[in-house]
């Protein structure tokens, strides 16, 4: 009771909202360092055979490095975090390592100072306000939350975005949770595990995007949950490459903050170096059954994570598909998983599909596209048309004996679909998005006309991807990612194309269905950039380009001469702030495939530069 009017005292005083039970968790927080720090101490007082020799200059008094930072604040986070890295490693009887920018104690060098950049207006009214009240200040750890409201919001994880990337186990995470059944006594029945409250943290702070009307900030989660990860990243494991992607999952559906292509690259290094990428037979591993299942799904949803921001911003994959012998994980219930080993057998062809059915099923289609990314975009080597046209056409039998094997359409959750992934569309739409990967190499070539059949196929895809987003994103519920807003962009822009660079195509094309493309891409553009205005550029440079390819059509159907460009320097439809726009989406990362197709479509506009970009998805 105490407690509770001197917390009530203090927000009299400093007019700041603090969070239930603040004082609490400030208390166990407490509890917990000072614990960390006299096993620090007394792992110090042990002269271990690997400790690093002071005559060498190399190595580090503890204490006084602590000073050393209080005094020196401008002291990199780099340097601190290698500190209580190797001195986590020494207590658990490991031998030091050197930290240096490759380590894993890197990631909080990009990580922390994100939050910051990452927070932005918090849905609440009431955390807004105490934003507000506090300068715009990056929000403070909160409490978890209460126990029928943490089920919704680890139900809405697990039921959206683990059917995609499964690198958690279930059964696992509910243990945890069940101990918040005991408000009280929650903190001590978790033995304040930094790793138990750590991805308790996480799993509700991307729940909390996906619902965010709970009157939980997913941004407070996440800043909770980032006050443990030193304890597990200090430790090259599987664990550690769970807490990364559970910041790449976090910031897929973040509008700003730290790119989930960066984390998600991490984690896949951390998974290359400790052999994940290869087959777990091959290698004779002595791990359990069940080691090796988590190890192959954490794997294969870095590897796709990795692959999906790859292809999105047109840079190399971090790994080569060829590079591969990794197996997908086992077709099998989550209950048929756990630290005792595996029940029951995989899942037969004849059986109805698990979770996991699916998943291994988008691996498929990512990995697809990784090839298609290799094999076509970053391959410097390519000249001969006749080598590309023969590597399209292995890649289109892949593409299509992958989409002959569909599983039968997902079955959205009770409650609705909250990411694209759950919807029935999902992979019609990937599959359309990786037929325009595989012949946007032909439709832009200056040298040689790619066929009418190239560019209908293309019309055609493009015209179901606007279609498919619209149904699926207007009026729904579904938490929005750069992912759509790029592969919708792509479409739109596609179709556009298509319609301005090939009879053919203007041929089959009614205006009322032009129309009704170019609307329904509109649509969802302005949605998104009500939600992330990063996203107003690619809504501004649509609307343009769709209103000026109208007038474009009627001008055919009067029989004038059709321009080789939507928009040229000095006409009526060229706006003033076409450069600005420009410069948002290169600000925000785009691929070379929405390059290439805007400077065919917009005359007399440098190429920006795509070096530099900000956004999350990058």
């Amino acid at each position: 009771m105490a407690k509770h009017q001197l917390a009530a005292t203090a927000s009299a005083t400093t007019w700041r909202h603090q969070p239930r039970k603040y004082l609490e968790q400030l208390e166990q927080r407490v509890l917990l360092l000072e614990s960390q720090l006299r096993e620090a101490r007394s792992s110090a007082a042990y002269e271990s055979p690997y400790k690093t020799s002071p005559d060498n200059g190399l190595a580090v008094d503890f204490e006084q490095a602590s000073a050393s930072t209080a005094a020196d604040d401008g002291q990199e986070l780099g340097d601190l975090s290698s500190m209580i890295g190797t001195l986590s490693l020494n207590a658990a009887g490991a031998e030091p390592s050197y930290l240096g920018p490759s380590s894993t104690f890197a990631f909080t060098r990009f990580v922390k100072p994100s939050l910051g950049q990452a927070i932005g207006p918090l849905s609440s009214n009431a955390l807004r306000s105490d934003l507000e009240n506090q300068g715009g200040l990056a929000p403070e750890p909160c409490a978890l939350p209460e126990y029928h409201i943490a089920m919704r919001l680890s139900n809405a994880y697990f039921h959206n975005i683990h059917a995609q990337y499964p690198f958690l186990h279930e059964p696992t995470f509910r243990k945890w949770e069940a101990a918040l059944a005991d408000p009280f006594g929650a903190l001590s029945s978790l033995n304040f595990d930094p790793l138990a409250l750590y991805f308790l943290n996480m799993v509700y702070a991307v729940g909390a995007v996906l619902l965010p009307n709970l009157g939980h900030a997913a941004e407070q989660l996440y800043t909770s949950a980032m006050l443990y990860i030193d304890e597990i990243l200090c430790h090259d494991n599987l664990e550690s490459i769970q807490a990364v992607l559970c910041c790449a999952a976090y910031s897929i559906r973040s509008s700003k903050g730290t790119s989930h292509w960066k984390l998600s690259g991490h984690a896949l290094r951390q998974c290359i170096n400790l052999g994940y990428h290869r087959n777990h037979r091959r290698l004779r591993s002595t791990i359990n059954q069940f080691q090796q299942e988590m190890q192959k799904r954490a794997f294969w949803s870095a590897y796709v994570m990795e692959c999906a921001g790859a292809v999105m911003l047109g840079r190399p994959l971090a790994l080569h598909f060829q590079e591969i012998d990794a197996e997908f994980p086992l077709d099998i219930h989550e209950s048929q998983l756990s630290p005792e080993g595996i029940t029951g057998s995989p899942r037969s062809p004849a059986e109805p599909p698990t979770m996991m059915t699916y998943a291994i099923h988008g691996f498929r289609i990512r990995s697809l596209l990784g090839c298609i990314q290799t094999a076509l975009y970053s391959d410097v080597t390519l000249k001969s048309p006749e080598i590309r046209q023969a590597r399209v056409e292995q890649l289109s039998v892949e593409l299509e004996t992958w989409w002959a094997s569909n599983p039968p359409p997902i079955v959205p959750p009770k409650e609705g679909a909250l990411s694209f992934y759950m919807t029935p569309d999902f992979y019609e739409t990937n599959y359309h998005y990786a037929i325009l990967q595989l012949y946007r190499v032909q439709i832009t070539d200056r040298k040689t006309t790619a066929p009418d059949d190239v560019f209908l196929k293309c019309l055609e895809v493009s015209r179901k991807t606007c279609r498919n987003f619209w149904r699926q994103f207007l009026g729904k519920q579904l938490s929005y990612t750069w992912g759509a807003v790029h592969e919708l962009f792509l479409a739109g822009l596609t179709y556009i194309y298509c319609l301005w660079t090939s009879p053919a195509a203007r041929g089959v094309s009614r205006q009322d269905q032009v129309s009704s493309t170019c609307t329904d891409c509109t649509m969802v553009l302005v949605i998104l950039a009500e939600r992330w205005p990063e996203a107003a550029s690619y809504r501004d440079i649509f609307e343009v380009l769709a209103s000026r390819t109208m007038t474009m059509l009627t001008d055919v159907q009067q029989g004038k001469m059709v321009g080789s460009t939507a928009l040229v320097q000095g006409q009526e439809a060229y706006p003033e702030d076409l450069p600005q726009w420009m410069a948002g989406i290169s600000d925000t990362g785009y691929s070379t495939g929405a390059d290439w197709l805007l400077s065919e479509l917009i005359d007399e506009y440098p190429n920006p530069d795509t070096h530099v970009h900000s956004g999350s998805w990058q």
